[in-house]
C-alpha cells in the first residue's frame, strides 16, 4: 500500500472519529438495566490522574451495536458508536476532557443494542487534581524462567501509549539486565546492571554514560540493589551472595536467598565505595532506601545464615532498620530498629519512603525478601508519626511486589499478579492526604485486549518525570566498552565482620 493511500486512510479515520464526537448521536429510546455493564479491564469506581492515557476497555455484553458517552459536569461529551465491543477512546478529546475536569466525576454511559438499546448503570470515576509522572520505566521478562534470556528495559509514556526500548539484551549475547533505578524520578540520573555477558553497571548522570566494574577486592559481589541519595551524588547498594532454589511450595515455587549481604555507599564524584561496620555485619543487610531529606539510610536485616543450613538461609525473617549518615563528613550514627519481624511475625522487604517522609511502603511475606514469586506477598504501610502499620486494602489474593511513590506522594505504582496469578502487571492506586488508598487500576493499553495475549512480566516499574534520552545504540556500545574500576575506601574498619565485605583490621 503506497504512502498516498495510507495518508488518506488516516485522514478518513480521523474525520470519522471527529464526526462521532461532535455530532448529536444520542440514543433516545432504550430500556434500563440497573447493573453495571461487564467491562475489561475493570475501570469502574477508580480515581485516575488528569494526565493518564485513555481507559480503553472491552464491553463484555452481547450486542450488535455499542454506544458510549463520556463526560463530566457541564463538559462536552465524547460520543462513540460502533459495532465492535472494543472501546478505543480518541486521545485528544480525552486529554482535553480530563485536564479541564480536575477534581470532578468522570461518567460513562454505556448502551448495548440487540433488537433494542439497553442502557446500563452509569459508570463513575473520579479525576484527581494531582497528575502522575509522565513516564514509567520497567523491565520486560518472560515468566518462570521460560525463554528468560529475552529481556529488556523499556519506557512507556503514561499520557499516551508510546513505548520504546532503552536497552535490549539481544544485542549482547542475551546477558541479564536488571535493577534500573533513578534519582528522584529524574530520567537523566539512572543506574542499571549488566550481568553475565559484558558485566558492569551503567551510570547515566550529568549527561555522561559510564560503565563501572563494581566488584572490588573487598567485596564478594558487584553492586546489586540500588537506592539513589536524594542529593544525587551518592547511591547505596547491597552486595549479596545470592542463590535460587525451586520448590514444591504452591505459594512460592522459587526461593531467592542470600548467604551473606551488606550495604555499601558509592560516591559518584570520587568513584569510591564506602561502608560502616554497623551496616556490614554478619547479619544480612539488604534493600537500602533513603529518607527524602537524605539524613537516614533505611534497610532490611536478617540473622546470619548458618553454614550448611538451608532453613536458616531461606526461612528467615527480615526487620526494618535505619542508620543516620552524614554524607558531607562520611560519618555514621547508630542503627535503630524501625519495625521488627518479632512485632509483625512476617518478613519485610522493599521499603520505600513517601516524598513527605511520613510513610514507609513495603511488602511483607512469611519469610525472605524476594517477593515476586510469593503469592502471599502483600503491601503494608507504616506511619512514622504514629509508628503504626497496617495492611493496605489495595491487596489481592495474588502476589503484590515491587512498588514506588509518585513525587507528589498521591500515587502508588506497584506490580500485581491478580489478573491471572502468573504475570506481573503494573497497577496504580490513589493515596490521599489522610493516608487512604483507593481501588487500583491496571496500566491502560491502546488495545484493551492486550493483556489476554501479552505473556511477559512488567518487572520493577518505576515512575519517572520524563523520557530517558538514551538511544539503545548508545547503551549497546557502552555494554561492549571497558568498565572503569571503582575504588574501595580501605580506611573503613570492617574487620571481617561479614562474608560479603571484609577488610583486615589495621592498627590504631
Amino acid at each position: 500500500m503506497n504512502t498516498y493511500i495510507i495518508r488518506n486512510l488516516k485522514l478518513l479515520s480521523f474525520f470519522i472519529i471527529l464526526i462521532l464526537i461532535s455530532c448529536d448521536n444520542t440514543v433516545t429510546e432504550y430500556s434500563g438495566d440497573s447493573r453495571y455493564a461487564n467491562i475489561f479491564p475493570d475501570y469502574k469506581d477508580i480515581v485516575i490522574p488528569p494526565n493518564i492515557a485513555p481507559l480503553n476497555f472491552i464491553i463484555n455484553e452481547k450486542g450488535t451495536n455499542y454506544h458510549v458517552e463520556i463526560y463530566t459536569e457541564n463538559s462536552k461529551k465524547i460520543v462513540l458508536q460502533q459495532t465492535s465491543p472494543k472501546l478505543r477512546i480518541p486521545l485528544d478529546p480525552w486529554r482535553k476532557l480530563l485536564m479541564q475536569s480536575k477534581g470532578k466525576v468522570l461518567k460513562f454511559d454505556l448502551y448495548v443494542k440487540n433488537e433494542k438499546w439497553t442502557k446500563f448503570a452509569t459508570m463513575k470515576d473520579s479525576i484527581a487534581s494531582e497528575p502522575i509522572e509522565s513516564y514509567m520505566a520497567y523491565r520486560l521478562i518472560n515468566q518462570s524462567y521460560i525463554f528468560w534470556k529475552k529481556m529488556g528495559i523499556y519506557q512507556r509514556n503514561l499520557e499516551n501509549f508510546d513505548e520504546s526500548p532503552v536497552y535490549l539484551n539481544s544485542v549482547a549475547n542475551d546477558g541479564c539486565v536488571n535493577c534500573h533505578a533513578f534519582c528522584n524520578g529524574d530520567p537523566q540520573k539512572m543506574v542499571m546492571h549488566f550481568r553475565q555477558s559484558y558485566p558492569g553497571t551503567m551510570l547515566w548522570a550529568s549527561n555522561k554514560l559510564t560503565k563501572l566494574n563494581t566488584k572490588t577486592n573487598y567485596t564478594m559481589s558487584a553492586f546489586v540493589y540500588p537506592a539513589w541519595h536524594p542529593g544525587g551524588n551518592y547511591i547505596a547498594f547491597s552486595v549479596n551472595m545470592i542463590n535460587l532454589y525451586f520448590t514444591a511450595n504452591r505459594n512460592s515455587f522459587a526461593e531467592v536467598s542470600d548467604k551473606v549481604s551488606d550495604i555499601v555507599v558509592y560516591n559518584l564524584k570520587t568513584n569510591t565505595v564506602t561502608t560502616s561496620p554497623k551496616i556490614s555485619t554478619k547479619r544480612r543487610e539488604n534493600s537500602p532506601t533513603w529518607s527524602p531529606d537524605g539524613k537516614w539510610l533505611y534497610f532490611i536485616s536478617a540473622p546470619e545464615a548458618v553454614e550448611g543450613s538451608l532453613q536458616s538461609r531461606n526461612w528467615t525473617k527480615y526487620s526494618l532498620l535505619r542508620i543516620p549518615y552524614d554524607t558531607a563528613n562520611n560519618t555514621w550514627g547508630d542503627v535503630d530498629t524501625v519495625l521488627s519481624s518479632k512485632q509483625t511475625g512476617l518478613s519485610i522487604s522493599s521499603p520505600v519512603i513517601s516524598p513527605d517522609g511520613r510513610y514507609i511502603l513495603f511488602c511483607m511475606t512469611p519469610y525472605g525478601y524476594f517477593t515476586v514469586f510469593d503469592k502471599l506477598s502483600d503491601l503494608y504501610i507504616l506511619d512514622l508519626t504514629t509508628n503504626q502499620y497496617h495492611k493496605l486494602d489495595i491487596n489481592s489474593e495474588s502476589t503484590e511486589s515491587y512498588h514506588c511513590w509518585s513525587r507528589t506522594g498521591r500515587w502508588i505504582l506497584f506490580s500485581s499478579k491478580r489478573l491471572d496469578d502468573i504475570h506481573s502487571r503494573p497497577y496504580f492506586a490513589y493515596f490521599d492526604k489522610t493516608g487512604k488508598t483507593y481501588k487500583p487500576f491496571i496500566l491502560p493499553q491502546k488495545d484493551p485486549s492486550f493483556y489476554f495475549t501479552f505473556l511477559e512480566n512488567y518487572n520493577r516499574p518505576e515512575l519517572i518525570k520524563g523520557k530517558i534520552n538514551l538511544n539503545p545504540r548508545q547503551v549497546r556500545d557502552l555494554v561492549y566498552s571497558q568498565a572503569e574500576d571503582v575504588n574501595f575506601d580501605t580506611s573503613v574498619n570492617v574487620d571481617a565482620l561479614s562474608g560479603a565485605t571484609w577488610i583486615e583490621k589495621h592498627p590504631n
